[in-house]
């Protein structure tokens, strides 16, 4: 299958070097969760369904296929995308991100300066959360199949903000935390790989842990999903907050232990 969908992408792709790259290198290792390739490649609508069924499938046999994740939240993702836009568009904060257009990475963040802050800063969390699990904020890519750009950028931003979420909700990277995540992602944000993300990832639970996850923490996901919109979070501007400030200010209640 993958040697029938190289070849269909080679003859239909409306550049040449779309095929050669479709072997996509993952670079990061959190369950759900993926990075593409850089750059961008315009497809077209019968590519974007073709590849969609294709990284559909392979996410739903392995969820920790990050680089079909990436792909399928890409060319799935255009009407969330459209409406999370629309939600940064009608807010003071989500207006200046946009306008700014803020990167997540070394080059941005001073990692080791946060390490100095008080240990009960936003910040300081987010640096020991990086290197605890040993994250590189680098390894996030850019958006691949998005053509819009401001709507690349929603994804972008979206992806990078990722950890600052386990951070703020005490969320783990394991699969309880990431299952967690992603519906309170889901809620957020609408975009469908979520939805997949989160039942496929709940399958691999046992029948013990699935009733704790129903019980304790899907109710929290919802509650904290439909709150303040995580995109409106200027989140390197409170990097000096109290941690449990900033949750209170954005209404989010860390998750139960």
């Amino acid at each position: 299958m993958r040697a029938v969908l190289a070849r269909f992408l080679a003859r239909t792709a409306p550049s040449a070097g779309l095929c050669p790259n479709i072997a996509i290198r993952s670079l990061v290792t959190e369950p759900f969760y993926g990075s593409p390739r850089e750059g961008k490649t315009p497809l077209s609508p019968l590519q974007s369904i073709t590849l969609a069924v294709y990284s559909a499938t392979n996410a739903f046999i392995n969820p920790e296929k990050h680089d079909m994740v990436a792909t399928l939240s890409e060319v799935t993702g255009t009407i969330a995308l459209q409406n999370m836009y629309n939600d940064m568009m009608a807010d003071p904060t989500g207006q200046r991100i946009l306008t700014d257009r803020p990167v997540v990475d070394t080059g941005s963040i001073n990692i080791e300066e946060l390490e100095k802050l008080p240990t009960n800063t936003f910040g300081y969390g987010y640096a020991m959360f990086l290197k605890k699990n040993g994250f590189n904020p680098d390894e996030r890519a850019e958006v691949k199949y998005i053509a819009d750009e401001e709507l690349a950028y929603v994804m972008n931003r979206y992806r990078q903000s990722h950890d600052f979420y386990h951070v703020v909700t005490d969320l783990s990277p394991s699969m309880p935390g990431e299952l967690a995540l992603k519906y309170a992602e889901l809620f957020q944000t609408g975009l469908p790989v979520c939805a997949l993300s989160a039942t496929v990832g709940s399958l691999k639970l046992e029948a013990d842990e699935r009733k704790i996850w129903k019980d304790k923490y899907l109710p929290w996901a919802i509650r904290v999903g439909k709150g303040k919109k995580w995109l409106n979070v200027y989140w390197e501007e409170e990097f000096e907050t109290d941690l449990s400030t900033l949750r209170d200010k954005i209404g989010v209640v860390a998750a139960a232990p």
